[in-house]
């Protein structure tokens, strides 16, 4: 990708990131407006559980706004799906293609991460 970042209105989108940061986090979307200073992030984390992420970075007004909790994989596809509408609306293909190698990859990755949870909790149920 040409470009790591885009700006749509007022949001400023940055390329995903596929490698696991410093906490095990896997950012799949970041969007940052700088008026005022925020951020969105959705991501998987180092358990392969789905998150949504807030942090107010202006000042420290709204620092008890900020948080960080699991989300369903039908949120964090969702969540996918409304950029991909985005970046469509604004002729961003290359970004288009990008998320959606994401989606198929994130739909095996999950499912077999789920298949593997469900074999090992559901032979514990059968004892």
């Amino acid at each position: 990708m040409k470009n790591k970042s885009v700006f749509i209105e007022h949001w400023c989108y940055t390329k995903p990131d596929l490698v696991s940061n410093e906490n095990g986090d896997i950012i799949i979307i970041k969007k940052v407006s700088f008026g005022p200073l925020e951020v969105y992030e959705w991501g998987i984390d180092f358990n392969n559980t789905p998150y949504e992420c807030y942090k107010w970075v202006e000042n420290d007004f709204y620092d008890d706004e900020n948080y960080r909790k699991n989300i369903t994989r039908e949120e964090l596809f969702h969540q996918i799906l409304s950029v991909v509408l985005l970046f469509k609306e604004n002729g961003l293909s290359e970004w288009i293609t990008i998320y959606g190698k994401i989606l198929d990859g994130l739909n095996f990755m999950l499912s077999e991460s789920f298949e593997r949870v469900g074999e090992v909790y559901g032979d514990r149920k059968k004892e």
